[in-house]
């Protein structure tokens, strides 16, 4: 049983998560306007159930033109902060065997850059060719 648990470990480490490669992706954040009310990591395949998780709970949001017969949308949004300094940065997006890691650093206010006391909703919308795989979150340097 031991020797069955440590060979689905290794698997999962070197196979499964391995192979790993930079994967080409767009950010579309700049032209897409929305405050994302949540912390979260979400897979769109169409526009219009992008649209329909911008706009939830009545809140206005702009869609930007994005090629869905090819493409897909990934939304990363941080949840409510309390100033206007907070950010999201794509730092990579990797394809693995099995998945499609993003990786995210979250900016936080600092004394050089405080930022306006306001609630902020920071995210990123980022494209990437269209995948038949899960797609996970790498948040580094997270508080």
């Amino acid at each position: 049983m031991l020797v069955a648990a440590a060979a689905w470990l290794g698997w999962q480490e070197l196979w499964a998560h391995g192979g790993d490669r930079p994967l080409a992706w767009r950010d579309v954040t700049a032209r897409t306007l929305a405050d994302p009310p949540r912390s979260e990591l979400v897979v769109f395949g169409d526009r219009e159930a992008l649209r329909r998780a911008l706009t939830e709970g009545g809140r206005s949001a702009t869609v930007p033109p994005i090629d869905f017969a090819r493409r897909e949308a990934i939304l990363v949004a941080a949840g409510p902060r309390s100033s206007g300094a907070y950010e999201l940065e794509v730092v990579a997006v990797t394809e693995e065997r099995r998945r499609i890691v993003v990786s995210i650093r979250e900016r936080t206010p600092s004394l050089a850059r405080p930022g306006a006391a306001r609630l902020a909703f920071p995210f990123r919308l980022i494209t990437i060719e269209r995948r038949d795989k899960d797609v996970a979150l790498d948040w580094r340097g997270r508080p």
